[in-house]
């Protein structure tokens, strides 16, 4: 079978010939999500194959940024927060999720370009693979470390365990999103993959997944570096990690107080704005990198 798209997956002009092909393009994925399946085993398998310790070198990671990171910001630059692990943990497994999907999927166009010339298949079951695969390591990293959130944080962890798996639901849309993105353009523009890592470097510190977001506020109110903070909040992943960290750790709110400027609670519920505002970047995402995707995906074939 040729590796050329049918003439059916051009997107057409005009709401109406627009929502049906979206339409058929959605029912393709849909009776390829066996070949979904089996791609997600297969990352999984290689990843750990030969591997003695299996999902646990993956929490490797993880662990050592958390005690770097606790040393560093408890003890010689300190972050006021009471239980910093606990506190970064609670962001930084979203951003690990989010940030090794796409690093994934930027290279599964062009790595398996043997495949797409030979066979026609729905593209976006490569980049997505690696979405999913990257979402059940998050989820078993959970997991593990529930019974020490547990101890630190307290049984709300598991009471508003739904804001957390709301949280996860909405980033994975969000990855998708950028996921194909990323792969549909570093088909023709190579260069994308080397800047990753920059980009992304770049993008972790402009997170506040290290700090809290109510740090900088403090800090920074009506002074002239207060853009800095319009910076953060307009950064779609602050959202997501703030709602995630609600949920697991707690709400972090600044105290005006000099001596305690910040208070942390118990996990509870976010507020609507933050919901609200994860939805709409995850929706905005998904939608601009589907469509992004499925344009270049025309002359995947011919390009790679």
């Amino acid at each position: 079978m040729s590796g050329r798209p049918p003439p059916d997956v051009d997107l057409p002009a005009g709401p109406t010939r627009a929502a049906r092909a979206v339409t058929s393009k959605l029912l393709e994925l849909w009776r390829a999500r066996e070949l979904l399946v089996q791609l997600v085993r297969k990352e999984l398998k290689v990843r750990y194959r030969n591997s003695a310790l299996g999902f646990l070198w993956s929490m490797l990671t993880p662990v050592l940024m958390t005690a770097v990171f606790s040393v560093v910001f408890t003890l010689i630059v300190r972050i006021p927060v009471d239980d910093f692990p606990a506190f970064f943990i609670s962001g930084y497994l979203l951003w690990q999720f989010f940030q090794n999907s796409c690093q994934g999927a930027i290279h599964s166009i062009v790595g398996n370009g043997d495949l797409v010339r030979k066979v026609y298949f729905p593209r976006e079951v490569l980049p997505l693979s690696h979405v999913f695969a990257q979402l059940i390591h998050l989820l078993l990293a959970l997991l593990v470390l529930s019974p020490y959130l547990l101890y630190t944080r307290g049984v709300g962890v598991l009471l508003y365990l739904p804001v957390t798996l709301a949280a996860i639901a909405l980033l994975t849309l969000f990855a998708s999103g950028m996921a194909m993105w990323f792969a549909g353009v570093n088909v023709i523009f190579r260069d994308l993959q080397e800047l990753f890592v920059v980009i992304f470097q770049v993008w972790f510190y402009a997170t506040p997944v290290i700090y809290p977001l109510a740090l900088v506020s403090s800090m920074l109110e009506g002074g002239r570096f207060a853009w800095i903070e319009t910076l953060l909040v307009i950064n779609p992943t602050t959202w997501f990690v703030e709602l995630f960290r609600v949920g697991l750790f707690g709400p972090v709110t600044a105290t005006g107080d000099a001596a305690r400027p910040l208070a942390d609670g118990p996990p509870g519920l976010p507020d609507l704005a933050t919901l609200g505002g994860a939805a709409a970047w995850a929706v905005a995402a998904l939608v601009f990198g589907y469509v992004v995707f499925l344009r270049r995906a025309r002359t995947f074939a011919k390009e790679v």
